[in-house]
């Protein structure tokens, strides 16, 4: 690992934004040519290597390794991260379909096991050339990483309200949690869309942040998980949308962690009524 990744360490801000939506977006400085090399090589592949990236490609120890990728993931899963087995290459061919709705599985979990309220693990998504709307983005729910659903469940949906694709600039590098709702989407172009995929874990709790913490940034962190909502939820699920998103933060932030519930609507005076005079209001104050 870099020793030059703290640099590159995440803010409150990104984490608070990466709690609420479920993903990342980083855009590591790399050589002119390194993205162009990469995507010949994978045209000169004989066949996909599987998880076997790095032995096939050497080359992507450059993005695995580059401080503000590596700055990225110590900040959302600590600074003693892991790569995960069963990385794989994807070639999204012109004309091709989309995919359905869909969490990936990870090491035979069942769709209920899932990390509604703390981020354990990851995955990255490395793209070596632009990809353009009409070659078959990634589309992403945002805060669906909160929400649950059969896979029978899924693969009945089309467009989503809220749904965002992943329309990036040669070299970017997405990082979403494992359980965000995605899908590649058909691509209508005549070019081949490349991405290659690593998952990776957290392998302990953080005792402090891993991220550039600032302990004067907590009450703009509290309402921002208390009040953003990155996707349309019915009025019943608010209240347990935001309340696991502080937990997501305390489960994350160790010794910065937070109340669960803010006081600030829980108590006080009653909201004026709006047929109050103020005679009455004055009678009322001064009894």
């Amino acid at each position: 690992m870099h020793n030059n990744y703290h640099s590159h360490l995440l803010n409150d801000d990104q984490i608070t934004s990466f709690i609420i939506n479920g993903y990342h977006i980083v855009h590591p400085e790399l050589q002119t040519g390194f993205n162009e090399k990469i995507c010949d090589s994978l045209r000169s592949m004989p066949e996909n290597p599987g998880e076997h990236i790095v032995e096939a490609l050497p080359a992507i120890s450059v993005v695995l390794e580059h401080p503000a990728v590596v700055g990225a993931l110590t900040s959302l899963l600590g600074s003693k991260y892991v790569r995960d087995p069963g990385g794989h290459i994807h070639m999204n061919p012109p004309r091709t379909r989309a995919q359905p709705w869909h969490q990936d599985e990870r090491f035979g979990r069942g769709h209920q096991d899932r990390d509604i309220d703390h981020v354990k693990q990851l995955m990255m998504m490395y793209y070596p050339q632009d990809v353009t709307d009409d070659m078959g983005p990634t589309v992403l729910l945002p805060g669906s990483q909160r929400r649950i659903a059969a896979p029978e469940t899924m693969v009945t949906l089309v467009n989503l309200r809220g749904q965002v694709f992943s329309t990036l600039e040669a070299g970017s590098v997405l990082l979403t949690h494992y359980d965000i709702w995605h899908a590649g989407t058909g691509n209508r172009s005549d070019r081949v869309r490349y991405m290659i995929k690593f998952p990776f874990s957290r392998t302990e709790e953080n005792v402090e942040p891993s991220w550039d913490h600032d302990t004067e940034n907590i009450p703009e962190v509290r309402m921002r998980l208390d009040s953003e909502h990155p996707s349309t939820l019915s009025r019943n699920e608010y209240e347990t949308d935001h309340g696991l998103r502080v937990r997501t933060w305390n489960n994350m932030a160790g010794s910065a962690a937070m109340p669960l519930r803010s006081e600030a609507h829980l108590g006080g005076p009653w909201p004026e009524s709006g047929g109050a005079t103020t005679a009455s209001r004055r009678r009322r104050d001064n009894p």
